[in-house]
């Protein structure tokens, strides 16, 4: 769901202002960001028919992490309602962020209160850093002093956060379950990257250096991925979505920053480019991966 509306405004943006293709653009938009709103009702309606499973999930460090995406939705969905409804879209906008810093709390008071080493996984880093979506999307709305907020919030909870999750990783082992969420390495920093351009004036060597920490993070991760790959379908496959989506906002918001300033030329387009295409076919990938599962849970 995150990925989808995630994708379609980067879709837009990067087929509008990059390859002059606003009409290609916007028809990729509308179908993302269909199966996102799609999707997020459904959730609704989850809620509202099962809410002793909505209940129980908040129980499971994992999944209430996750959650964060929903919010996050919220953020993005918000951006595609704008088009259409024109400034009312900024309440939507309002409710996602404040629904994510209702989860912040809870989760913080749930899970930090007697922490456990076992139960520390990188769906963390949704409940804390996610929040920064709010950076990215803030121009939207003429809300940029909650975006600069939500992004010093971010940075200063991934601090700590980010080692943390690292020494975790070697030293306890993750069920295979849950073994896709390593993917989620690749987001904080580059959301924390197109936060910083969205909602700052950014600095030239700033993004420079955020766009080298995410390399190697990316790197690090892909080197990961074709082994996450063969692992039997999980739903932890999301995992193996929005971060890349994010990860290619952050390369074409930094490499734009990069050639207005004159640092690189426009060839750099390129690198933006080939992460948007591994998004993308993640995101496609994992669409029929979860409807084939959905189609054997049918038949059943």
């Amino acid at each position: 769901m995150l990925a989808a509306a995630s994708l379609g405004i980067l879709l837009m943006q990067f087929f509008g202002s990059i390859l002059n293709m606003p009409y290609a653009g916007l028809v990729l938009q509308s179908v993302c960001g269909a199966v996102s709103a799609v999707i997020w009702v459904l959730l609704i309606l989850k809620a509202v028919l099962f809410p002793a499973q909505i209940k129980s999930a908040f129980r499971d460090p994992i999944l209430a992490s996750v959650a964060g995406t929903f919010p996050m939705a919220m953020m993005a969905l918000s951006v595609y309602l704008e088009e259409i409804i024109g400034e009312a879209a900024v309440y939507l906008w309002y409710a996602g962020v404040v629904l994510h810093a209702v989860l912040i709390v809870f989760f913080s008071v749930r899970f930090l209160r007697e922490p456990k080493l076992s139960q520390v996984f990188p769906s963390w880093l949704v409940v804390y850093v996610g929040i920064v979506l709010a950076s990215i999307t803030a121009p939207y709305f003429n809300q940029i002093p909650v975006g600069q907020i939500c992004f010093w919030f971010g940075l200063a909870a991934l601090i700590p956060l980010l080692p943390a999750l690292f020494v975790r990783c070697m030293r306890v082992v993750i069920p295979e379950p849950a073994k896709p969420l390593v993917c989620i390495f690749a987001a904080p920093i580059s959301i924390i990257l197109a936060g910083y351009v969205q909602s700052f004036s950014s600095n030239a060597y700033i993004v420079s250096a955020l766009l080298a920490v995410e390399t190697i993070v990316l790197i690090l991760v892909l080197l990961q991925l074709p082994k996450l790959l063969r692992l039997s379908f999980y739903p932890s496959y999301a995992a193996f979505t929005f971060p890349f989506v994010v990860t290619a906002t952050a390369y074409l918001f930094g490499t734009e920053s990069l050639v207005e300033a004159g640092l690189i030329s426009a060839g750099w387009y390129a690198v933006p480019c080939m992460v948007l295409l591994l998004a993308f076919g993640l995101v496609l990938y994992v669409s029929v991966r979860y409807v084939q599962a959905l189609c054997r849970m049918v038949s059943l």
